[in-house]
């Protein structure tokens, strides 16, 4: 073994798990396991593992149409506000960084990129609709988006809805009130001001 089960060996793999590759810490981790045979502590972590499982159910069972099945991947973020969860069951794809707070939906086959942001309130729900794409950084809150429209990168979205099949570019703004029509397009880095639209199939900047 590369290292025993002793406390000396366990502190030297807490130090050395940011440090060295990969595979180099699984090593570790199993030269540091307890002593006997490997298939004895598999069964065992399989028992706990399905033990855990079983309660994780139970406690479903138990909270009823309460319960909130968290399925992102780690370390995404998922955040309960005023009992509204996020609802990602239908997304084709959730990044590792995203961001996801409150009442947010993703449609059928809808995608959140990477660091982006999306935020919906009881008063004011995030909608993402079917096979649209929020791409990096952008920054969703309180609003709507129609099915097969593309968010680009690092734009903000605040209180205001976009058709369907419509195009917001990299940076641009859209405050509150705004819409953008079915087909449209919002040229990147453009502001749209509170209260203003772009008509269906135009075109703005």
């Amino acid at each position: 073994a590369l290292l025993g089960s002793s406390p000396a060996a366990r502190r030297a793999l807490r130090h050395l798990a940011m440090s060295v590759p990969a595979f180099v810490r699984q090593n570790l981790a199993w030269a540091a396991r307890p002593p006997g045979p490997a298939s004895f502590w598999y069964a065992v972590g399989s028992a706990i593992r399905q033990v855990g499982r079983s309660m994780d159910a139970a406690g479903v069972t138990l909270q009823g149409d309460c319960a909130y099945h968290d399925k992102l991947p780690m370390p995404c973020t998922a955040v309960k506000v005023s009992g509204k969860s996020p609802d990602i069951s239908a997304a084709s794809f959730v990044a590792p960084s995203s961001n996801l707070v409150g009442a947010v939906t993703l449609g059928d086959g809808a995608s959140a990129w990477y660091a982006s942001v999306l935020r919906g309130d009881a008063s004011a729900p995030t909608r993402i609709g079917a096979g649209s794409v929020i791409h990096d950084r952008a920054t969703v809150h309180g609003s709507t988006v129609g099915a097969g429209s593309l968010i680009g990168a690092g734009p903000s979205l605040n209180r205001c809805t976009v058709g369907s099949a419509a195009s917001i570019g990299m940076g641009a703004i859209l405050s509150a009130g705004a819409s953008v029509g079915d087909g449209a397009v919002l040229a990147a880095g453009a502001v749209l001001p509170a209260g203003r639209s772009v008509p269906a199939g135009g075109g703005g900047g």
